[in-house]
């Protein structure tokens, strides 16, 4: 299954705090990316986080991943967290019922 995970800084910490935890971090995100649990990690320059495609076989294993990080166990940062389905709406447009519009 695929999910995605965008992370948020918790409120109140400063930059120090977060850069004290950024080495051991970034080495378990090589780690679950190594193990394929990260297929995708992202930041933007309009927000301050990171945004992963992750892949799991449940919600459950997702989340165990994500509570791995140090931030996350170190209250540093929170993941929001969405399962992902295929996009599946082609079958609509190419109904029967549709076909003519083609």
């Amino acid at each position: 299954m695929k999910f995605l995970a965008m992370s948020r800084r918790v409120a109140g910490l400063t930059d120090a705090q977060v850069a004290a935890q950024a080495a051991a971090e970034a080495l378990q995100a090589f780690r679950l990316m190594r193990d394929g649990v990260f297929e995708q990690l992202w930041f933007s320059p309009d927000w301050r986080g990171a945004v992963l495609v992750m892949h799991a076989g449940a919600r459950e294993e997702a989340q165990a991943a994500l509570d791995s990080l140090p931030m996350v166990r170190g209250r540093t940062i929170e993941f929001d967290l969405w399962q992902l389905d295929p996009f599946d709406h082609y079958q609509r447009l190419f109904a029967t019922e549709h076909r003519a519009a083609l």
